[in-house]
This record gives C-alpha cells, structure tokens and sequence, in this order.
C-alpha cells in the first residue's frame, strides 16, 4: 500500500470515528422517537426492535472507543484499513436494522402513519450524509437497506399513492447517493490537498478565504453603484486597507519561507543552500580585491557518544550551545554555516595572510572544548578542523569546500581536537581510501576474502592445539593483502562489521569441519574489534552463527585488544559478560602495549593473555624485555589465565617461554598463517607420539 493511501485512510478513519459517538447517540435517540411513535400501532413487539437499534448503535460507539484506543497505541490491534471495515460493515448492519422496522410495524392504510414512516426513512438518509460519505462504502451500505425497505414498502399495496411514494424513494435514493458521492469527493480533494502540502495548507486556505472576502467585497461594491459617493468611498478605503494588509501579510510569509529555505531550524545558521551562495560571493570578492578566504571545517569530536548517552535533545542543546560561540569567534562580515549533524563551516573573508588565522583558530579551539553544562552533566566537547585557502586550495565554492573537509578528516584519523591545513597529498590519501573501500565492497560481493590460520602450539606437549584465523584479501590487482592494508578503511567505512561476521561464519564452520576429520585442534581464536562490540549485535550474532554452523562454544575464542580495554565502556562490558554467558572464551591480545592495570584484569571476564610480539622478539638480547615477558607470565599465572605468546620466530624464544612458565606458542617458527588445507597437511605430517613436525 502506497503512503499516500495509507494517510487517505488515517484521514478517512479520523473523520468517521470522531462523528461515530454523535452519530450513534441520534439513531439510539430517533429510534426511540421513532418507537415512540408506533408503539401504538405495532404494540409491545417494537421494543424488541428498538433494543436491537439501541445495541447496533451503543455496539458502533464501542468500536469508536476501540478504535481511539487502538490509535494512542499506535494501531497495535489493528490497520487502519481493518478499522474502516468494521465500521462499514457495522454501518450496514445498522442500516439492516433500520430496513427491519417494516417487519415489526402493521401494515396501515393511514396516509398519516405511511408518511410518517416515509419521514422517518428518508430523515435516516438524509442524516447519514452529515457523518458517512468520507467512506462512501460505509454510506452506501448504510442507506441502500433503508431504500430497498422503503421501496418494498410503497409495493405492499399497488395504490396511486404507494406507487408515487416509491418513485420518490427512487428519485430521493439517487440524489442522497449523488450528494454522498459528491461529498466524498469533497472529502478526498481536501484530504490529497492536506497530504500534498500539510505545512502549508492553513495558510493557503486562509488565503483563499481572504481573497475570496475580498472579491464578494467587490462585487458588492459593483451592485452598489448607485448608492452616494461618501458610501462608495467608505468601501473602497476598507477595501484598499485589507488589500494592503494581505500584500504586507504576503511579504511577510515570503519573508519567512525565504528565511526558512536559507537556514537551519535548530540554529538559526545559514545552511547549505545560503553558504554556497555566500562563499561564491566571497570568491568573487577576493578576486577583486586580490586577498584570500578561508574555508573552515568544523566537526564535533565524539558527537554521536553525547547522543547515545543523554539522548538527542540534549545533542541539539550542544549544537546550539556550540554555534553561540562560533558566532563570539568571528567578525559580522564572517559567516558561520551548518552543514546537518555536527558539522559547521566558517567563511572567513578578507584574509592577508595565513598566519592571522591562528588567534582565531585557537579561539575556536578553546570555545568548543570549555565545559557545557547540559542536563545537569558537564560535558566537555572538542573538535577536528580542516582548512583550505582560496586561491591557493581551489577556485570554486565545492573545491574549497572538499578540500577542507579532507583537511578535516586527516585531523580526525591523527588524534582529533586540532587544526588542519589542507596540503595536495589529503586529496589524493582521500582519493584511494574511496577506491580501497569502493574495491572493499566489491570483495565482500565477489567472495574475495579468505580466511588463513596460523596453528598455536603448547609448549610442553609441542602439538597444535589451536589455530588463530586471520583475514586475507585476494585482490585482483593487488594480489594477497594483510589485514594492516585494508582493515583501518573498514573500519572507517563500518564495513568491518560485515567482515567480522564473514571471519566468525568461516571459523566456525571450518574447525566444525576439523573436528568431523578427527584433528585435534581445541579451539579457533577470531579477533574481535572494538567497533562491533560497540555498534554490532554481537552475542546474538555470535549465537545465531554457532546454531548455524553446528559449532561448540568452547571451540571458539574470541580476541580482543587491550587498547579496547583501556577505553572500556559499561556497555562493552556487558557484551563481554553476555559473550561469556554464552560458553566462549575470551583472549587479550597484544597484552603489555597499553599498560592495563590489575584492576581492569580482575573485572573483565577474559580467560588468556597474548603477549605481544614487540616484547618476545628481542627476549634473548634485551634485558628489560625479558623481565617484562617473565613478568607478565607470573602475573597471569597469579590470576589463574592461560599465556600464549605471539612472535615466536626461533628456538631460543621457544626456550625462554617454556622455562617461564609460559603455556602456548604462536609464530613463524612453528608456520606463518596459511589456507586451511595446509593445517590438514600438518596434522598428516604427524609423528608416532602425535607431535607436528613443522620443519618436515
């Protein structure tokens, strides 16, 4: 169903149940006066019929109450369209009930009591106009009983009479139906006009309104020619003074739409629109002038966080708060836009040299970062600002424009909350980030992406007793990327989720199809990025590719990296607990980068550490790192978590971990990551006592 008839339905159910409850309690009343006045001639059997009117009517009021109800829940029940039904199919039972009074009344030769009963039907009709032709179903059902009744009346005695009344039962039911479609339609131009322009159709049907007061007034100054030259001029004046008040109320509804158009409601600031056309000005000026304008681009630092924690209201304070002393920073003549979002821009006009921008620069700086108080929080928001310089950057509006924002973005990726300006290397970085992410999208399509694993090996049994798996690209340009090489543009481009679910989804089914070999790999160990454990659906994911693949819990470990953990949140958190609960083991890799505290160690919910390689490569030459490496496994051993090292490239390393204590290996000296066929190959090389032979 399209939208537009969806909001004919909205309109067209609002209007029958908002004169449902009036409507209804005139029949039960008209029923009654109705009864009234038979009960006479048909005795004690009309109240049967006059209950049965009374219960269609109270019946039809209760389904309007059902329907307001329905509606403040926002139609959980039942469609719209199915309200509508039900209404009309009540509307024809009432107009059944109505047709039944026939049946229970005695047939009469009165012309009084014939007429009356004539009054009666054709009232009925006639009063279904006042709240039925919006459905014109609803209507139609409704009288066309009453008529057929009416006109099988006028057919029980073949007098003059009765067949002059069903003549005119025939004549009123074609003009009621003529009237109710006319008025339908009535209904259904009002209700296109309301959904083609909703905002502005109280204004133009004030207007109409307006000038049609003001053309009856002219007529009537035409019809009163001959009336005295003090009375025409009388008229004439009020007749001038309205049209100058509606021509001043024009100006001011143009005013304000054109005001509207140019900028942007939660700030007042000039949007898109008004900043192309002001910056082109700005570059037409500086040519004559032969002076410079600065394009600053401006984007709010962690802007979404803010909005997720405190809601959106409080985001929109932030940006008003924000663009108040944007417009402190700058001169009258500057302009200071908002792109949507968290975005502004500053045209700074009139610029001798460069080196004037930094006070102003640093002014930004400061007044986006000093403490706003919002909600009764603090909040502290810093921001990432590109610049580019006319002519020296571009020469058009939409190439200043980019290339600030390029400026901008190399800010965001180097540490944000500073300044930037733009050099010609950001556009051509700019330029094959969108080639390496349009080809990224293109691989995750045509199955570019392959899964490698590198075996992980105890050190006192010496046997594979676990694979990590590590994402590979099969470029058809570029051949076989690592992960360094593609991963950052994933992450910018939040396709790392996508591929996340492609690494866990391989994983799991390949170590399901190791262990249907009989290879006594234990576990899969996937890194896990901090993105999908914040944006992602992770442990329902993870649950549905398990159930999927038919893979164990305790054969997959999931990694994740102590960075993450130092910029831990109490959602992520919770995700790891969630991910726990589920049965999965949790790693940290590259332990000893980020300095992690006992303290994180105690609360998170990991199983293993993985010592970083940086420390275990130089083992046997640096002092500091070994005592590092010895000291990292005795910390692990006292928190009862299992240690594997990553780097190992020789024997001697091997030596040194397994004296310390350490429990698993991982390197190039056992195997470099390699296709899934090749860890089968290991195991087939295998000795009597089941320990790999790499070197074989």
């Amino acid at each position: 169903m399209s939208e537009t008839s969806q909001q004919l339905d909205k309109f067209c159910a609002q209007y029958l149940f908002k004169s449902a409850r009036a409507a209804n309690i005139s029949v039960i009343v008209a029923s009654a006066l109705t009864a009234f006045y038979f009960y006479l001639q048909a005795g004690p059997v009309l109240i049967i019929w006059l209950i049965l009117m009374t219960l269609t009517a109270a019946t039809r009021i209760a389904i309007s109450y059902l329907y307001f109800a329905d509606r403040k829940q926002h139609f959980v029940k039942r469609s719209i369209k199915q309200w509508i039904h039900i209404y009309t199919t009540s509307s024809l039972i009432c107009g059944l009930c109505w047709a039944s009074l026939i049946f229970f009344i005695t047939q009469s030769d009165d012309p009084v009591n014939i007429s009356m009963l004539y009054i009666v039907y054709f009232a009925i009709m006639a009063g279904a106009i006042s709240a039925l032709p919006v459905v014109f179903k609803a209507f139609y059902l409704y009288i066309t009983p009453i008529f057929i009744a009416a006109l099988i009346n006028s057919f029980f005695s073949l007098s003059h009479e009765s067949l002059f009344m069903a003549a005119a039962s025939i004549i009123y039911f074609s003009f009621i139906i003529t009237t109710g479609r006319a008025i339908n339609n009535r209904y259904m131009q009002n209700f296109y006009l309301h959904i083609e322009n909703r905002g502005l159709i109280h204004d133009l049907h004030n207007e109409v309104a307006q000038k049609e007061k003001i053309e009856q007034k002219l007529i009537n100054n035409q019809l009163s020619l001959e009336e005295t030259v003090k009375s025409r001029t009388r008229e004439l004046n009020k007749t001038n003074d309205e049209l100058l008040n509606e021509i001043n109320e024009r100006r001011r509804i143009e005013a304000n739409l054109k005001h509207v158009a140019h900028h942007d409601a939660l700030t007042n600031l000039p949007n898109r629109l008004l900043l192309d056309a002001r910056l082109s000005h700005a570059i037409e000026r500086a040519k004559r002038s032969k002076l410079q304008v600065a394009v600053v681009f401006i984007d709010l630092d962690h802007f979404k966080t803010i909005n997720d924690s405190l809601g959106h209201a409080a985001g929109d304070e932030l940006l008003v708060a924000i663009s108040k002393r944007l417009l402190n920073c700058v001169r009258e003549d500057d302009t200071i836009a908002r792109l949507g979002g968290d975005e502004f821009i500053i045209i700074i006009e009139q610029v001798h040299d460069i080196g004037d921008l930094d006070h102003l620069l640093k002014k930004i700086m400061k007044a986006t970062s000093d403490k706003i108080v919002i909600k009764g929080h603090d909040i502290r928001s810093t921001a990432s600002i590109g610049i580019s310089i006319y002519p020296d950057d571009g020469d058009n509006a939409e190439q200043l424009m980019s290339n600030a924002d390029a400026a901008m973005y190399y800010v965001k990726e180097n540490g944000r909350q500073k300044y930037h300006f733009y050099t010609s290397e950001l556009t051509s970085s700019a330029y094959d980030r969108v080639i390496l992410e349009t080809d990224l999208n293109l691989a995750l399509e045509n199955n570019q992406l392959v899964v490698y694993y590198q075996p992980q090996v105890s050190l006192q049994s010496k046997k594979i007793i676990g694979v990590e798996a590590l994402i590979r690209w099969h470029h058809p340009e570029y051949g076989l990327l690592a992960p360094k090489q593609f991963l950052p543009v994933a992450e910018q481009s939040n396709l790392i989720n996508r591929i996340g679910e492609f690494v866990l989804n391989t994983a799991c089914s390949q170590i399901v199809s190791w262990k249907q070999q009989g290879l006594p790999i234990e576990t899969v160990a996937v890194n896990i990025s901090g993105h999908q454990i914040h944006h992602g659906n992770l442990p329902e994911t993870l649950q549905d590719i398990l159930q999927q693949t038919q893979c164990q819990p305790d054969w997959l470990e999931l990694e994740i990296t102590e960075g993450f953990i130092l910029n831990k949140t109490k959602q992520a958190i919770a995700t790891l607990l969630k991910l726990r609960d589920l049965g999965l083991s949790l790693a940290i890799d590259d332990f000893g980068t980020g300095y992690s505290s006992l303290s994180y160690l105690k609360k998170l919910p990991v199983n293993k550490l993985k010592i970083d390689r940086s420390f275990v490569s130089d083992i046997n030459n640096d002092m500091e790192d070994a005592a590092l490496v010895h000291a990292i496994i005795a910390m692990g051993k006292s928190l009862n978590l299992k240690l594997i090292a990553e780097g190992v490239e020789n024997t001697s390393h091997e030596v040194f971990l397994s004296a310390h204590g350490c429990d698993l290996a991982q390197g190039y000296f056992y195997s470099k990551p390699v296709p899934a066929e090749k860890i089968e190959k290991m195991f087939s090389r295998t000795s009597k006592n089941n320990v790999v032979n790499f070197n074989a």
